[in-house]
């Protein structure tokens, strides 16, 4: 639903809505990427204008923080449940790792990390390439905050990452299969991939298969039923199953 954009949640898995600190914005500023921008003004296309304002970082708000507490705190909140052979539970399909937390879906992965606190996204060196990620503070690039392996290719030119409250980075990853991770990283902790959520909504396949699927259900429920004691529901769906404009015709037949 689009309200879940409006809700963050520390286990979206468990509440069945939201996202996790910073994901939601992600994944607009993801989706406001994949398309050029055009100039209406004949000054360009529009793209360094855009660049120049998303590595814009926001004013740093000064608060009292005590680092140690909350790092200690998001530790124990994150703390995963494991299966009997050593494997996580997985929690928004991913895990939680020493630094880091993950979440995937069949397309792509998202992962969450502390950094210190007032830290500016000019600070960072972020590297994400195809098949590995490397992040580090420019003033001490020898001590990578995040490096390693992805578990599968990923497209890197479709990958983006941000910094949110000047403390939380948030690494989005798109992935080139559809695949459940067993990991973010190669060797790290494991999920339990056989525990994963693989409900999909049906509206977020694309017409022709969503008219496949409902044909498919009534299809189940008809033998099931014998074809025979319909339920008005069930005879109104019949009926109305050939109407011009019904998900059950081909789409060439849909409009006549």
């Amino acid at each position: 639903m689009e309200t879940d954009f409006y809700v963050v949640s520390s286990d979206p898995g468990r509440h069945k809505m939201g996202f996790l600190p910073g994901q939601a914005q992600q994944k607009v500023l993801k989706a406001f990427q994949k398309y050029p921008l055009k100039s209406l003004d004949g000054s360009g296309d529009g793209v360094a204008a855009v660049n120049t304002a998303l590595n814009t970082t926001a004013p740093t708000v000064s608060a009292s923080v005590d680092t140690s507490k909350r790092s200690v705190s998001v530790l124990e909140d994150s703390k995963p449940q494991l299966t009997e052979d050593g494997k996580q539970v997985p929690v928004g399909n991913g895990g939680v790792a020493a630094n880091y937390t993950w979440t995937q879906t069949l397309e792509d992965v998202s992962i969450q990390m502390e950094v210190q606190p007032g830290t500016k996204a000019k600070d960072l060196i972020c590297r994400i390439e195809a098949s590995k990620v490397f992040v580090a503070l420019k003033s001490d690039p020898t001590k990578p905050l995040l490096e390693g392996e992805f578990p599968d290719k990923i497209r890197a030119d479709e990958s983006i990452w941000s910094l949110e409250s000047n403390h939380m980075l948030n690494i989005s990853l798109e992935k080139i299969k559809q695949t459940w991770w067993a990991s973010a990283l190669k060797g790290g902790p494991e999920i339990d991939t056989s525990q994963v959520d693989s409900r999909r909504n049906i509206q977020e396949y694309d017409e022709v298969t969503q008219g496949a699927i409902r044909k498919a259900v009534y299809d189940q429920r008809q033998q099931m039923s014998g074809g025979v004691h319909l339920t008005a529901e069930e005879k109104m769906l019949e009926d109305a199953k050939n109407l011009p404009g019904s998900p059950f015709l081909p789409p060439t037949q849909k409009n006549p």
